[in-house]
């Protein structure tokens, strides 16, 4: 299931995964993420999935939903997208990884980890055997 790991303040990251069919963001505690910021619109933006696919849409704010630092009205998301809203930064997880509290603020604090781990590892054959003079 995907998700998305908040950060509201530097010390602190919560996974919470997306509800389907969407998940509004916002300021008004009625979101299913809430953010308590003055830059943040009651009902700033959604998250919607279909199927594999999960898609942020700005809705209407004022202030805009960034993607990896550019503002986008719409833009679909891929594993280590980082999202901000106000003064909230995410990263979203399309995987099924859990995170510990410390390696989801890692995530969200280390430009390109996330994308790192879902790598293949790559395998190095093995070494022939040294031949003796």
């Amino acid at each position: 299931m995907p998700k998305v790991i908040v950060m509201r303040d530097p010390a602190t990251a919560e996974q919470i995964p997306l509800r389907i069919p969407e998940t509004k963001i916002g300021r008004a505690p009625t979101n299913d993420i809430a953010i308590d910021h003055e830059q943040v619109s009651r009902v700033h933006a959604s998250l919607v999935v279909d199927g594999p696919f999960v898609t942020l849409t700005d809705l209407d704010s004022r202030n805009g939903v960034f993607v990896n630092g550019v503002r986008v009205a719409s833009q679909m998301l891929v594993t280590g997208d980082e999202i901000r809203i106000g003064n909230c930064l995410m990263r979203f997880v399309a995987g099924e990884q859990d995170f510990t509290s410390v390696e989801a603020l890692r995530l969200l604090t280390v430009p390109g980890l996330l994308v790192d781990l879902d790598s293949p590892r790559v395998q190095l054959p093995p070494t022939p055997p040294r031949r003796e003079p």
